[in-house]
């Protein structure tokens, strides 16, 4: 048995920034991770993140040969039909995944965290409405208690801490399927002809229904590519449209597969209640990532410095009570949930398009790359946008589609909205759910009628 005055169960990007930061304010934190230390970092996923992120984190950048392994200008986004492109504008990297992992776990134990390796959450203790500690085994099923004032939920998309609580606590919230990718991805070394500056974001539906298949070069004749499928049904496997369409189409040029795998990406908006009594949610755990791209690492890191901000001002109120910690809602949603909401709305509109459809606003030229950059990093569609389409005389043929833009602008707004008018207090959390809901549901009712 242990104390401690904050437990963290993941030790993922989110579980080791925000170990780091509550370490450095002088809190003692245990971080319970079921890899080993030599498996730390490791994860599949596209391994790109923004330049933005470590900005506005005050986090150095990536080193190129250790923790990075490219420098991104950008982002080209290719139509079904591959004959047209949105290039995006804006530095990136992509990551040594595990290297990266690697570096944040060296922060956080060189910070002072007590790391718990090869140990697995068995359950939580409650005492009440309150959260008290965790239950936790290792390999020889032997079992070790740790309490604490506070339990970060940082265990990814599997949630362990936070899916085992009693389901009317309003953190237990269940996130349908449909709301995932299920991703495939292969790192490959091979001689694929294409700008190695620029990450590809493939659209098409036969290939990656309900999201999208990329390709993103890493170190010189390095590459990872993958793809992601919304998880509708078990009719669409990742695995077997790689196989079958993208393998085939690059042939040859690829001459060896370094590492293969796949996994599960939340792609939608944040849950709608991260905290409770001496309990907080990030990460995965909470649906952070990105629901146009997936990527979740900077949002991961974002919400776990916001979370240790507000679990170290709750400290010095006297406690971490859902009261205490709920302007964690407030701070994560003006940083990026507002965004996430609304990014929600276009990712279910986009799911509903067909290649023709996707095709049509390439070939059209209906929106540019920074007008796709400011979707991604703000959030909305902009008005420019729809000013186009009615200059632009190939629409005439196509007035439903022109209206169909217009609607989902007016509630790509309201979500966004909704999200920077989140309760101030958990008294006035039911009143805005039944209206979180409303709207979500609308919005689903009008996609069904406009696309049958």
């Amino acid at each position: 048995m242990s104390t401690y005055d904050v437990v963290i169960v993941g030790g993922g990007v989110a579980g080791l920034f925000a170990g780091y930061n509550l370490s450095k304010m002088g809190f003692k934190v245990a971080l319970v991770e079921m890899k080993d230390e030599k498996s730390i970092g490791e994860k599949v996923c596209g391994d790109a993140i923004g330049e933005h992120h470590f900005i506005e984190l005050g986090l150095d950048p990536p080193i190129i040969g250790f923790d990075g392994e490219n420098i991104f200008n950008g982002v080209k986004i290719v139509s079904p039909d591959e004959k047209h492109v949105i290039s995006v504008i804006g530095k990136g990297y992509a990551l040594n995944r595990k290297n990266f992992g690697l570096r944040l776990y060296r922060m956080a134990i060189n910070s002072g965290v007590e790391g718990y390796l090869g140990y697995f959450f068995v359950k939580p203790i409650i005492e009440g409405s309150w959260i008290k500690g965790i239950v936790i085994k290792n390999r020889n099923e032997s079992e070790h208690i740790l309490y604490s004032k506070v339990v970060i939920d940082a265990s990814g998309v599997s949630a362990v801490v936070r899916r085992s609580l009693p389901k009317e606590w309003w953190v237990s919230e269940i996130i349908p399927k449909e709301d995932y990718n299920v991703t495939y991805r292969e790192i490959v070394s091979g001689d694929i002809d294409l700008d190695h500056e620029y990450a590809y974001i493939y659209l098409n539906k036969d290939i990656a229904p309900g999201g999208y298949w990329w390709l993103f070069p890493k170190k010189r004749g390095v590459y990872n590519i993958g793809l992601g499928v919304q998880w509708k049904d078990l009719l669409h496997n990742p695995k077997k449209n790689y196989d079958l369409y993208i393998r085939t189409k690059l042939g040859g040029r690829i001459h060896e597969v370094i590492h293969a795998g796949g996994g599960l990406v939340p792609t939608r908006r944040p849950i709608s209640c991260m905290v409770w009594n001496g309990f907080i949610v990030i990460g995965d755990a909470a649906a952070t990532a990105n629901p146009l791209h997936g990527g979740g690492i900077g949002s991961a890191m974002i919400s776990a410095k916001l979370a240790a901000d507000t679990i170290s001002e709750a400290f010095e109120k006297g406690n971490a009570s859902m009261e205490n910690l709920w302007i964690y809602h407030i701070r994560y949603h003006r940083a990026y949930g507002a965004k996430q909401a609304s990014l929600d709305i276009a990712r279910m509109f986009l799911q509903h398009l067909d290649n023709n459809d996707l095709n049509f606003i390439f070939r059209s030229k209906l929106i540019d790359g920074s007008e796709v950059y400011d979707l991604g990093s703000k959030g909305s569609l902009s008005s420019s946008i729809l000013s186009r389409v009615q200059s632009i005389l190939s629409l005439a043929r196509r007035p439903t589609f022109i209206s169909k833009l217009y609607r989902l602008k007016q509630y790509m707004d309201k979500a966004y909205e909704l999200y920077l008018r989140y309760p101030s207090a958990p008294s006035d959390y039911i009143r805005w759910k039944t209206e979180e809901e409303s709207l979500f549901t609308e919005f689903r009712k009008w996609l069904s009628e406009s696309f049958g």
